[in-house]
């Protein structure tokens, strides 16, 4: 008997928690009550443990050192990092435990099963984890363990790799992982152009190139540029005011039929599609963002492909993204 009782999968966009009167009205209601059924099922599942799948944001991890998986084991951690916190709309930090036994096992098990992750510890978070808590569990009071994909710094795993690495989760949580009642959080996503350094990023565009700095060397850079996050999030809000990332592709900041097109993979168990999407199509369609899909089709494959429920979708232009929103219903619960 599986030991996973919740299944979810949602968008992480900073703007959901750090300016979230910025949709009109109408969108904001949408997004409240997507975010309340949302809690309601975690709520009702009421597991012991959340595993979070996450990618890095340069908080940890750098172009100089990336690894494609690794996990968290510590056994506490404040919340958000201070150089994100503001950004992100916490007046505060709060602090999130760990679940370190339950995290070494699972580094191990993972060796075991093929994948090389790497273990972490004084880890930071930033959106990829603080913004959905704040929106569906801003107690924060179920235990964290972190896992970390690398979907920015090339080479990056593909969508086959990362469903393989969801049933090996699956199978290390039902046998090694005790009789704790375990959530599974996938966070990222769906389409978006973020603004980070790329390689095709325009060498004229002053912002870039600081993120760029930033992403090859980690907090030194925040020593010499320390309003660089409270910047980048001016930074997104100039782009929805302009409607396009500065880069020439053919989609403005989202690309909504790309968007509903994964929804309805992931809501019809087709498996197929997704690990049928290379890197370069995800980019070319889901932007450099949207490569984050790759932390729900680690879920997706933990759930053995089965259909996910979509709870939600919206095109907000003010967050740029694509904001989108599953569950995998569980036997008994009256979702």
């Amino acid at each position: 008997m599986t030991n996973i009782v919740a299944a979810i999968c949602m968008s992480h966009a900073p703007g959901a928690s750090g300016w979230p009167e910025a949709p009109d009205q109408a969108v904001r209601d949408r997004l409240g009550a997507i975010h309340a059924m949302i809690a309601n099922y975690l709520d009702a599942a009421k597991p012991d443990l959340i595993i979070a799948l996450l990618n890095d944001h340069f908080e940890n991890h750098y172009r100089k050192l990336m690894p494609a998986f690794a996990v968290g084991v510590d056994a506490s951690w404040m919340a958000p990092h201070e150089h994100v916190m503001s950004a992100i709309g916490y007046e505060s930090q709060v602090k999130i435990v760990g679940a370190p036994v339950q995290a070494e096992r699972l580094v191990s098990g993972l060796l075991d099963s093929g994948f090389d992750v790497a273990r972490m510890e004084d880890v930071a978070f930033g959106n990829n984890l603080m913004t959905p808590m704040k929106l569906i569990r801003p107690e924060a009071d179920i235990p964290v363990l972190p896992i970390f994909t690398n979907v920015f710094t090339h080479p990056v795993v593909n969508t086959t790799r990362a469903y393989a690495f969801g049933q090996a989760l699956r199978d290390i949580c039902d046998s090694d992982l005790g009789d704790a009642r375990i959530a599974l959080l996938a966070t990222g996503g769906l389409s978006h152009w973020p603004p980070i350094w790329t390689e095709d990023a325009p060498a004229d565009d002053a912002f870039l190139q600081r993120m760029r700095r930033f992403q090859q060397h980690g907090p030194s850079a925040l020593e010499e540029d320390p309003h660089l996050i409270s910047d980048l999030g001016r930074y997104e809000m100039e782009m929805a005011a302009r409607g396009e990332f500065p880069l020439n592709h053919k989609h403005a900041l989202i690309n909504p039929s790309w968007d509903r097109r994964i929804m309805e993979a992931f809501c019809t168990g087709d498996a197929r599609f997704i690990r049928s999407l290379t890197s370069g199509d995800i980019r070319e369609s889901g932007g450099h963002g949207g490569i984050e899909i790759l932390n729900w089709t680690i879920v997706m494959g933990a759930m053995d492909g089965r259909p996910a429920m979509q709870v939600g979708y919206e095109p907000v232009r003010e967050f740029i993204c694509g904001m989108g929103y599953a569950i995998y219903p569980m036997s008994g619960q009256g979702v």
